[in-house]
């Protein structure tokens, strides 16, 4: 119990200590003294309040040796604090300002995956995600001989894979809710957007349910097309997975999808021999 409490007063005191160290720069003029204190936070981790000294203070530094320095560990700061956006910027900014530094590419590859860090689930808004493969990319491009590269195409292939999930879950939501259209469109452009997915064969499978289900669906004047497209789909499939585990859900739907095309023409028939029965 006795060192729970000394623990405690022990950080208590850290932190006021802190917020005086803090205050006392947020109030100062001179450039010294508030560098000095934002180092001293920085080394204690104590991001929120570096970060704001840091920012106070980088004007008057603009253009001498230690605003390499005080950008540098500006965007550390603003990473550690999770503020990865930010942090993305900074360092991407510092590679521009000071392209000639030993941490240029140490900052453009931490650019990058300060955006890497900042993409969210693949069920969010990808901007992030998207953000961080250009970067990655563009990383890989200027330094193809770094370290850096087998780890940065890692990430890529990672992203590239949350970017997949999201298509198909989305493709998956317009089927589940009964939007065959959208659904089918959706599957169409996963696959040609992601050739190479490992959801590749189910895509193909969803593709041909939505194709079928909006053909047996379909207005009169808009089933022929529609079910004939189905059906090519159907072939494409069992050509391409002769083997798959769909293999009698695609039948069945092939069944189906003859059984309609047989319907639609008895009708068409019946409407053309009515029309001549008209004119006549």
């Amino acid at each position: 119990m006795l060192k729970k409490v000394v623990v405690i007063v022990f950080f208590l005191g850290l932190l006021i200590s802190c917020n005086k160290t803090y205050e006392k720069a947020m109030k100062s003029t001179e450039p010294e003294f508030i560098l000095n204190a934002a180092d001293e936070l920085y080394e204690q981790e104590k991001w929120p309040y570096a970060i704001e000294l840091y920012r106070k203070v980088a004007s008057a530094y603009a253009g001498t040796e230690q605003a390499e320095e005080i950008a540098y560990k500006s965007a550390y700061a603003n990473y550690n604090d999770k503020n990865y956006t930010l942090a993305a910027k900074q360092f991407k900014n510092f590679y521009t300002g000071f392209n000639r530094s030993d941490r240029a590419e140490e900052a453009l590859y931490m650019s990058a995956f300060s955006y890497y860090q900042g993409s969210p689930k693949y069920n969010l808004d990808q901007t992030n995600t998207y953000e961080a493969i250009r970067e990655l990319q563009g990383f890989i491009d200027t330094y193809p001989s770094s370290e850096k590269v087998k780890e940065a195409n890692a990430l890529i292939n990672e992203l590239q894979q949350k970017l997949e999930r999201k298509a198909f879950e989305i493709a998956k939501a317009y089927h589940k809710t009964l939007k065959y259209k959208a659904a089918a469109v959706s599957f169409a452009n996963f696959l040609d957007d992601f050739p190479d997915s490992n959801l590749i064969e189910e895509a193909n499978m969803y593709l041909l349910r939505s194709r079928s289900e909006l053909a047996i669906k379909s207005i009169f004047d808009k089933k022929e097309l529609r079910l004939k497209d189905a059906a090519t789909t159907y072939r494409l499939f069992i050509r391409k997975y002769p083997n798959t585990e769909f293999k009698k859900e695609a039948d069945e739907w092939n069944e189906k999808l003859n059984e309609e095309t047989k319907l639609h023409a008895e009708v068409l028939k019946q409407i053309e021999e009515q029309k001549k029965k008209t004119q006549a």
